[in-house]
């Protein structure tokens, strides 16, 4: 069992967003996979990006944004769940003047697999 206390300490602070790790592949038995939280701050914006391997899950935990996905814009709610699989194209945006968090899983996650792209989906 692993009991999580919810602290500021531990955020990763990245360009438009912060995240946090909260279980790790020793803390889940199960090799490659991880799970985090992510915050967006108002009007803020996560920049296009895929992964070749990982497959995502966000599930969102409060506010409202959205996510494209493979060129698909999705407006999610408190409550949403979306997935990415390898090779989508994803961003996310918090269009509200309030918090947005989502919790993401990821499966056959590995550090090097992100590959940020040069332009910015368009809005």
């Amino acid at each position: 069992m692993k009991h999580l206390q919810h602290t500021e300490n531990g955020w990763l602070e990245c360009p438009g967003y912060r995240k946090k790790v909260l279980l790790n592949a020793d803390d889940l038995n199960a090799d490659g996979a991880l799970v985090q939280l992510v915050a967006i701050p108002p009007k803020a914006k996560v920049s296009l990006h895929h992964h070749q391997r990982m497959t995502e899950v966000f599930h969102v935990l409060s506010g409202e944004g959205w996510v494209s996905i493979a060129g698909a814009k999705h407006h999610l709610h408190t409550g949403d769940t979306v997935t990415c699989e390898p090779d989508g194209r994803n961003t996310a945006r918090n269009e509200e003047d309030g918090p947005y968090q989502h919790i993401v899983f990821k499966t056959s996650w590995s550090e090097d697999d992100i590959y940020w792209e040069d332009e910015i989906e368009p809005d």
